[in-house]
C-alpha cells in the first residue's frame, strides 16, 4: 500500500526530514495563460515539489483544471511527452493524474459536464505513445464531505453522480469536517474510522467496477482539544488499519496525507478559518497553532510507512523442506 503526505513546496526544507519516507505526493497545478485565458495545468518538470519526488522517489499525484478545453487538453498533452527519464526509466516509478478533482458543487454544467470533460481528458490520455501510457495513471478524484452530505444541493450518498465509472483508479479526498459553528472537532466527536469509511467501502459504480481506490487526500485537522495529539496518531493508525482490511472487489492503492493549511470552509466553533492539518501541529485557536513535541501524529505516519516497507523475513534454514525428503531419495 501506498503511504504519502502532501507537502507544500515552501515547507520541503522543513518536512524532508522528519519523514522516514514519502511513497505518493500530491501537487497542485499551476496558472498559464491558453487562448487568452488562465488554465489550471501541470506544474513544469523542474518544479520544487517535482524536483522533491525525483530525488526522494516519490510518485507525484498530479491534477489540472481543463475541463474539455481543446488547448488545454493539447498543452497537458505535450507537458505529459516530455516526462523525464527519473520517471520513465524507473520500474517503481509513475505518475497519477486528474482532471478537474472534487468537481462537486462549483463546474458549471454539473455532473453531465464533468463527465463529458473526463472522457476528453482521459482520451488524451490515452493517446500518448505507448511509453509515456504506460507510466501514467489516469482516474477521477471526488469529494466525501460534499457526497456524504444530505442538505440541499449536496451529494445525497451517491458518488454514482459524479462519478463516470471509467479511468484506471476512484479517487476520493476523505476529511473529517473541522467542525461548525457550534462545535469544533475533539477526540470525543471523532468518527470511528469503520463508521467514517464505510460509504467509500460499500460503493461500486457497477458490479463491474474494479477500479483500484485511492485517497488523494485524507485529512484531520490537529484539534484544540487533542493536546499531545494521541487522538489524532490513533485515528491515523485506524484509517490505516481499517483500509488494510477491506476485502473487496477491487484494491485498495494507498492514502495521502495533507500535511498542509487547509482552505477556510466556514466559520468554526474556537478555530474560525484555520485549518492546520500539518502532523506536527495542533490548532489553538483562530489565531495560534503549536508545534507538538513529541509529534505523535508524524511518528504514527513514519512507524506506517517504515512496517509498509518492512523486507520480508527470509526463510531459516529448517522451515524448508529438505530436497532428498522432498523428492523421495
Amino acid at each position: 500500500m501506498l503511504i504519502g503526505a502532501s507537502i507544500a513546496a515552501g515547507d520541503i526544507d522543513v518536512y524532508e526530514p522528519l519523514f522516514s519516507g514519502n511513497d505518493i505526493m500530491r501537487i497542485f497545478p499551476v496558472d498559464v495563460a491558453i487562448g487568452g485565458v488562465k488554465r489550471k495545468v501541470l506544474p513544469n518538470w523542474s518544479d520544487k515539489r517535482l524536483d522533491y519526488c525525483r530525488r526522494t522517489r516519490t510518485i507525484p499525484f498530479l491534477s489540472c483544471k481543463i475541463d474539455g478545453h481543446s488547448g488545454g487538453l493539447d498543452h497537458v498533452r505535450e507537458q505529459l511527452r516530455q516526462m523525464p527519464a527519473w520517471i520513465i526509466d524507473d520500474p517503481a516509478m509513475r505518475v497519477y493524474i486528474t482532471d478537474r478533482h472534487e468537481p462537486e458543487g462549483d463546474l458549471d454544467g454539473g455532473p453531465a459536464a464533468y463527465r463529458r470533460n473526463f472522457a476528453k481528458f482521459l482520451a488524451m490520455i490515452d493517446s500518448l505513445p505507448a511509453l509515456i501510457r504506460h507510466n501514467i495513471s489516469c482516474g477521477p478524484v471526488l469529494t466525501k464531505t460534499w457526497t456524504e452530505n444530505n442538505g440541499e444541493d449536496k451529494g445525497h450518498f451517491k458518488y454514482e453522480t459524479y462519478d463516470p465509472g471509467t479511468g484506471d483508479f476512484l479517487g476520493i479526498d476523505c476529511y473529517v469536517p473541522a467542525g461548525t459553528r457550534e462545535h469544533v472537532m475533539s477526540p470525543a466527536r471523532l468518527p470511528a474510522p469503520a463508521e467514517f469509511l464505510k460509504h467509500v467501502k460499500a460503493y461500486q459504480f457497477s458490479p463491474a467496477d474494479t477500479r483500484p481506490r485511492i485517497f488523494p487526500e485524507l485529512g484531520l485537522i490537529g484539534m484544540p482539544a487533542d493536546h499531545d495529539g494521541s487522538a489524532r496518531a490513533a485515528w491515523i493508525k485506524g484509517v490505516h488499519d481499517e483500509v488494510a482490511g477491506w476485502r473487496r472487489p477491487w484494491d485498495f492503492l494507498g492514502w495521502i496525507w495533507w500535511n498542509q493549511k487547509g482552505n477556510n470552509t466556514g466559520d468554526v466553533e474556537l478555530i474560525g478559518g484555520r485549518r492546520d492539518f500539518a502532523l506536527d501541529m495542533r490548532t489553538v485557536d483562530a489565531h495560534t497553532v503549536v508545534k507538538l513535541n513529541p509529534p505523535k501524529p508524524l511518528q504514527t505516519f513514519n512507524a506506517i510507512w517504515k512496517a509498509q516497507h518492512r523486507p520480508a523475513t527470509p526463510a531459516r534454514p529448517h522451515d524448508a523442506q529438505p530436497v532428498a525428503a522432498a523428492t523421495g531419495v
